[in-house]
């Protein structure tokens, strides 16, 4: 079984990685049996369901806004005019910023994200920002960084907030409850998209009404089960209160088999057992050819050090909840490197000395925690810190995912001589 995490995806060449160690499962014959797969472990617990419905600017159940009959099929299915869906997907996040600076882009609308914070060399992404004649930022929580750019602000709930569903790495399906109702002016997610959706409806002059906006995410997930009937990832015989009783279903499981009284198998289903039973016309897997790519970003005499950065084990993401809840930030309060002791000792570098990193992009302010985890050419440096370490990164993108190279950049690291003046730097660089 080969399991990976962000290392191999974030990276000039992470689909090449990815589909390297597909082509490896299929040459061993690694696919279809117990203990034998290619498994990606992601960094959200929806990763999975955000392929399946289209949040990378594709239509419902991996259908291409390129396939015409794709097209066909949800206008008729939404009651909307074909034309309406363009023919091709959209920018990818990664790429939108650099439109908004050649002037291509003038609105935004942020859901649940935070480019500020989350994207390589920040600075760019900040002058991009500046430059929007309007931005909405919806968000949980108002001191977001990119708010500090919302024209509008919308105050959504969180996830105990609000219901609906995630499907998480191996296909099943759970359901999330609502334990308490949004504080104040906060509002779910669902009824944001529908009033907004109803005002375009409006706009567009449709008196027919056709369009169903369901206020219910139960009624939704009926909806997303139509549209999944006899597609790989068909939860067509799933419902809310099936998925409530069951603590979760793995798909496929679908209407048919509801309709025979037949349970969802507890200990999941197994795909790709059964000869030619891949998605491909005569049922056979490909196998896909590589090129060699070496074009990261190195180290050289001017930047000698490889910086590595990560996830802590007591923080998410940019720290928006985390960094106020006071048994997780106590761990790790302020922005760090894990540097090598051996490193450390010819930089004249101690413990709790605070340094600065200098990459090709930017610096940042940190403190230094010698450690045997990293290896003398490298440091490790937590990403969850407003203004620290997405100020070094590259901005450099896979030509297929565009996911970011946030795992290779080159540094150099300098003794800071006035530590105080340092740690009040370090403590308002990280103020979010």
């Amino acid at each position: 079984m080969s399991i990976w995490t962000m290392g191999i995806n974030q990276s000039t060449h992470g689909s090449d990685g990815v589909v390297g160690i597909n082509n490896l499962a299929l040459i061993t014959g690694n696919i279809g049996k117990p203990g034998g797969t290619s498994l990606s472990i992601t960094g959200q617990c929806n990763a999975m369901g955000t392929r399946e419905w289209s949040s990378c600017s594709g239509l419902p159940n991996h259908r291409l806004l390129e396939n015409e009959q794709d097209r066909i099929d949800i206008a008729k299915f939404w009651n909307i005019d074909v034309e309406f869906l363009p023919k091709k997907r959209g920018m990818f996040q990664t790429d939108i910023y650099h439109a908004i600076e050649a002037g291509h882009i003038k609105g935004m609308w942020l859901i649940a994200t935070n480019p500020l914070s989350s994207l390589p060399n920040s600075e760019r992404v900040r002058r991009a920002m500046q430059k929007l004649e309007f931005c909405v930022v919806q968000d949980c929580y108002a001191d977001s960084e990119s708010n500090q750019y919302a024209h509008v602000y919308l105050p959504a709930g969180t996830w105990a907030e609000k219901e609906g569903v995630m499907t998480n790495t191996e296909r099943r399906v759970n359901l999330i409850n609502a334990i308490t109702p949004p504080p104040g002016e906060a509002k779910a997610d669902l009824w944001i998209f529908n009033q907004v959706a109803k005002r375009f409806n409006f706009s567009n002059k449709r008196s027919d009404n056709k369009v169903n906006f369901p206020e219910k995410s139960a009624d939704i997930f009926l909806e997303m089960g139509e549209l999944s009937q006899g597609r790989l990832s068909d939860i067509s015989g799933m419902n809310h209160e099936l998925l409530e009783k069951n603590r979760g279903i793995q798909w496929p499981y679908t209407e048919k088999q509801a309709a025979a009284g037949i349970a969802p198998t507890a200990g999941g289903v197994r795909l790709y057992t059964e000869p030619a039973s891949f998605r491909y016309a005569d049922g056979k897997a490909k196998l896909i050819p590589l090129p060699f790519i070496d074009n990261n970003e190195v180290p050289d005499e001017k930047f000698p050090i490889w910086l590595n950065t990560g996830r802590l084990i007591e923080h998410w993401h940019g720290r928006t909840k985390t960094g106020k809840i006071g048994n997780n930030n106590k761990y790790s309060p302020i922005p760090f490197i894990e540097i090598n002791p051996d490193l450390a000792l010819e930089l004249g570098i101690r413990r709790g000395d605070y340094v600065r990193l200098v990459s090709r992009r930017s610096d940042a302010v940190v403190m230094a925690t010698p450690t045997h985890r990293v290896p003398k050419n490298m440091v490790f440096l937590p990403f969850h810190f407003h203004d620290c370490a997405n100020r070094l990164t590259l901005g450099l993108l896979d030509p297929h995912s565009r996911q970011p190279a946030y795992k290779q950049s080159a540094i150099r690291i300098e003794l800071l001589q006035d530590q105080k003046a340092a740690a009040l730097l370090s403590m308002e660089m990280s103020k979010f």
